[in-house]
Formats: C-alpha cells, sequence, structure tokens
C-alpha cells in the first residue's frame, strides 16, 4: 500500500511557523550546513513540512529523528532513527521517497510511504 502526503505552501506561511522554533529545534548541524544559502528559507521550509508529515503520519514529535540530506547529486535523501524509525518497523514500512519543488512563492513536498 502506498500513502502520499502532498504539501503546497506559501513561503510566507512557512517562514512564520520557522521563526517560532530555533533553527537547532527542528534541524541538525549537517542539515544546517547543507542549506547555508541565498534560499535557505526555501530550501529549510520544504525540510520542515516533510519533516512535520512523516512525523505526524507516524505519530511522532522528534524532529532530529528525521534528516534530510542532500547525496552528491544535489538529490534529497531521507534519514529516518529513533521512535520515528521503531514506528516505521510496526507499520511494515519498507521505503519512503521524497520530492521538493520550490518556485518564488511557494514550496511543494510530496513524501511516498509503502
Amino acid at each position: 500500500m502506498y500513502n502520499l502526503i502532498e504539501t503546497i505552501v506559501a513561503i510566507s506561511k512557512i517562514q512564520p511557523e520557522l521563526l517560532k522554533h530555533q533553527e537547532s529545534e527542528i534541524f541538525t548541524d549537517l542539515e544546517l550546513k547543507q542549506n547555508e544559502s541565498k534560499n535557505k528559507i526555501k530550501s529549510l521550509g520544504a525540510r520542515y513540512l516533510i519533516k512535520r508529515s512523516i512525523l505526524d503520519f507516524l505519530e511522532q514529535d522528534n524532529y532530529h529523528e528525521i534528516e534530510i540530506l542532500n547525496d552528491k547529486q544535489g538529490k534529497p535523501e531521507i534519514f529516518i532513527k529513533g521512535k520515528s524509525k521503531e514506528s516505521m518497523e510496526i507499520r511494515a514500512i519498507k521505503n519512503t521517497q521524497i520530492s521538493i519543488s520550490h518556485s518564488k512563492n511557494y514550496v511543494a513536498t510530496l513524501v511516498t510511504i509503502e
């Protein structure tokens, strides 16, 4: 069975969400280091949406248990650990894939869980 979680949000709506928290509460040091750029709010905003979608699906709340890093080609990869990973195993989830896209004003994410 596949579960698709698609999210499209205006960047102007994501920024206040991110500002409510310290970046280090949501993102790992590696995620922050990889996303130091002029498009930082778009990159981190997309990662925040993916983390929130997966954590909601798994009924978990630790953002650090989900890490999204780019591979050498720039493709985002997801790494899940801790209680979130245990929750995936209990639900017999074998694979999780993500896709990120953004424009000037919007961020779109797609999470595929199988």
